[in-house]
């Protein structure tokens, strides 16, 4: 009697469940090219395509691994690239749930896809644009960022310390579109922070004010 053989697992982040869990290797293709480096030699090239599934959520992906035979190493050691692109950050439960505008959900979806593809300058580019709007919408366009949190502080909207960790994300978002600065990963988090909390703050207003005019005196 045949006894089937154990599946092949390893061990990779999870957009499903959001962490690192075991996944199942469900099926594996290969591809290899030679070419004609000169006279002497030929380089071999090649990828490694993996169709794996979640233990735990059971989300499909596929891993693919590139290499050649000119590198200092091959296979597995090589940076894996997935398909779908690993999620970086999650997206905050009250963007969809709360009926955030349709304006803020846009933006930050393309937000999201750049962090997924660790597109930092991007991402930093899209949250000074979204800081932008946010400004436009509840105080109209002043002329300038600076004059923006100023309003926004005059009209007690935020205060002296929401408007100087605002301009800081402002800055780092300016600093990448003008001077190609590249910031760390967690400068981009804490630049996100800060916007999701802008638009946050603006559909919980619009939620109290609904919550006012239904709640009985």
């Amino acid at each position: 009697m045949s006894t089937a053989s154990k599946p092949q697992t390893i061990w990779s982040h999870c957009n499903g469940c959001g962490q690192e869990t075991k996944h199942e290797i469900v099926h594996k293709a290969s591809r290899r090219r030679s070419f004609d480096d000169d006279q002497y030699s030929s380089v071999e090239v090649g990828s490694e395509w993996t169709i794996v599934q979640c233990c735990g959520c059971e989300e499909v992906s596929m891993r693919r691994v590139d290499w050649c035979s000119e590198d200092d190493y091959q296979g597995d050691l090589n940076p894996p690239t997935f398909f779908p692109a690993r999620v970086s950050r999650r997206k905050p439960v009250w963007l969809t749930r709360e009926h955030a505008p349709s304006t803020y959900v846009g933006m930050l979806d393309e937000v999201y896809a750049t962090l997924h593809a660790d597109s930092r300058r991007l991402a930093m580019m899209g949250a000074r644009a979204i800081i932008d709007v946010v400004i436009t919408r509840t105080v109209g366009d002043q002329g300038s960022f600076s004059k923006g949190l100023d309003e926004l502080k005059n009209k007690d909207l935020i205060s002296k310390r929401d408007r100087d960790i605002i301009e800081a994300a402002v800055n780092a978002g300016s600093a990448a579109m003008h001077r190609g600065h590249q910031p760390t990963a967690d400068d981009v988090n804490v630049v996100i922070d800060i916007v999701e909390r802008m638009v946050h703050a603006e559909i919980l207003e619009a939620k109290a004010k609904e919550l006012a005019a239904t709640t009985p005196p």
